[in-house]
């Protein structure tokens, strides 16, 4: 196995349902700023500060919370994404 890009997976609290998506801007594809109750600038920032804060590592090869605070109307979680390493034909 080898590890692509990562894959953001947001968890709305009150229903718990989930959702992936490839960025956080891809979020605000399916999703308004009212019905997370955060704009877009603002939650690249938080999510920032978040990580920092709680030193997490992004090139780890499992699943980390990247934002959740108990405002939030959702969680995020990074994850890799794991592909199946392909072999190269010979010519």
């Amino acid at each position: 196995m080898k590890i692509g890009q990562s894959v953001i997976i947001l968890t709305m609290k009150d229903t718990g349902l989930s959702y992936v998506f490839g960025s956080l801007s891809a979020i605000y594809g399916m999703f308004s700023n009212d019905e997370l109750d955060i704009t877009y600038s603002a939650l690249r920032n938080a999510v920032g500060k978040f990580v920092k804060g709680n030193h997490i590592d992004e090139n780890e090869p499992f699943a980390q919370v990247i934002y959740d605070t108990k405002r939030s109307l959702f969680s995020l979680q990074r994850a890799p994404l794991c592909l199946l390493e392909r072999e190269k034909k010979a010519e």
